[in-house]
Order: structure tokens, then C-alpha cells, then sequence
């Protein structure tokens, strides 16, 4: 599982995150929401061990980020929402290098490249140049890259945007299926994503965590709906 605890962050005289705390099992979507700079990528970049926060504690099951580093990080998977592509390698290079980085053996990065080419549907573009892919393929295929090491967390920052509707549709199912043995939190300003897949609800408000609650709560702020429960917290 894992848990966050009291979680703060500040760049300089501006507080990102305050007291943030909260915790997600396996089975569970959680959508992290807020307006523009409400402390959302900064929240999932501490999580992904890509930023330190200034105190609080990020734990998955018995390892701490701040003292099992690497045993932690071996849990965690993230895709950001810029592009991390190496432009002028081809997508299989590209999947390859990932999975030498996770220390896959030969025999299990060979069946793991073959699985996430599939699912993912990223056939027709292995050869290809990652500076010449289309942004829904880029999309895919980082985050074919990321689960070539089954993370029981998935970090997703923006995951469908800039993909046309038969592409959002193809990769929230993915997503859905990934999450019924792991964890994933789906960072998002497409409220169409949050109905169709999450069931729990991380909504943040100038850095302090305001709602944490299944989405059905959530929608019951305003009428059942769920951009009018978002403007009603968010509008202050």
C-alpha cells in the first residue's frame, strides 16, 4: 500500500504542498485533481523520488523513499506529462534501454517488450524514430516503457491528453486492466476521465488536500456533478 503522510513542499517563499496525507491499496484509481498550480505534478514528482519534500513521510508497504530509496522506487512507475523520449532512438531501442535500466533479465525483457507491444499497440512503429512519432503514440509508448516492470504504483501526469477518442478509449482500458492487481494515480484536468476510471477522488486546493473520498462523495458536493462539485471547492 502505499502512504503518505503529512507530506509539505515549498520553493522558496511559495508553498507548494501543505500537510498532504493520504493512502492507496491495489485494485484502486485514485484522480489527483486541481486547478493550475494547485500542487498536482510537484505531488507526483515527490512520489516518483524525482523531488525531496521538505517533511513528511512516502512509504510503499515497509519502504520508506527516504531510507530504502531504491527498494521503494523499484515499486513505482511514472509517466510525466512532457515528453521523456530519447528522440533520435527508435521505439524498440527505446524500450529496450528501459528494460535493461529495470534489470530485467534477457529472458523476461524479451516476453515483457513483447507483452507491453501489444497491449499498448505499438507494432507498426518500433522502427521508428521517437522524434517523429505522433503524440498519442509517444503517449503509448512511454508508457509501454513503464510497464515493462509491472510498478504496483502508476503514476499517469495528464495520460490521455492530446489523443484522439478511439486512442483515450484504447488506453483507458488498458489502464483498467493494469489496475486490478496494482495501484494507479491518474493526475487530470479531463473530467471524462475521472468518471471513467477512477473511484476515488485527490483533489487539491492551493497545495492542501481538500477531498479525499470515493468519486461518489465527491459528485454529492454539488448535485451529483462532478465539474460543479470541482468549481464548487475550487472557486475560492
Amino acid at each position: 500500500m502505499l502512504k503518505v503522510t503529512d507530506i509539505s513542499k515549498s520553493f522558496g517563499s511559495k508553498q507548494a504542498l501543505k500537510n498532504v496525507n493520504f493512502s492507496l491499496k491495489k485494485n484502486e484509481i485514485a484522480a489527483l485533481l486541481g486547478e493550475n498550480g494547485a500542487g498536482k505534478s510537484t505531488l507526483l514528482r515527490i512520489l516518483s523520488g524525482y523531488l525531496q519534500a521538505d517533511s513528511g513521510s512516502v512509504q510503499f508497504d515497509d519502504n520508506d523513499i527516504s531510507t530504502q530509496r531504491i527498494p521503494y522506487l523499484q515499486n513505482i512507475g511514472y509517466v510525466q506529462e512532457i515528453s521523456a523520449l530519447y528522440a533520435d532512438m527508435n521505439v524498440y531501442e527505446f524500450l529496450q534501454l528501459n528494460a535493461d535500466l529495470r534489470q530485467l533479465s534477457a529472458e523476461k525483457s524479451e516476453s515483457r517488450i513483447k507483452e507491453v507491444i501489444n497491449l499498448l499497440e505499438i507494432k507498426d512503429v518500433l522502427l521508428q524514430k521517437n522524434e517523429t512519432l505522433s503524440k498519442g503514440y509517444k503517449k503509448r509508448v512511454e508508457l509501454a516503457a513503464v510497464l515493462l516492470a509491472e510498478p504496483a504504483v502508476l503514476l499517469l501526469d495528464e495520460p490521455t491528453e492530446g489523443l484522439d477518442p478511439n486512442q483515450k478509449q484504447s488506453l483507458r482500458q488498458v489502464i483498467k486492466q493494469y489496475s486490478k492487481n496494482h495501484a494507479v494515480i491518474i493526475s487530470t484536468h479531463t473530467l471524462e476521465d475521472v468518471d471513467a476510471l477512477a473511484a476515488k477522488v485527490l483533489l487539491l486546493h492551493k497545495g492542501e488536500l481538500q477531498i479525499n473520498a470515493t468519486l461518489k462523495k465527491f459528485k454529492q458536493t454539488a448535485k451529483n456533478d462532478l465539474l460543479a462539485s470541482f468549481r464548487q471547492i475550487t472557486k475560492n
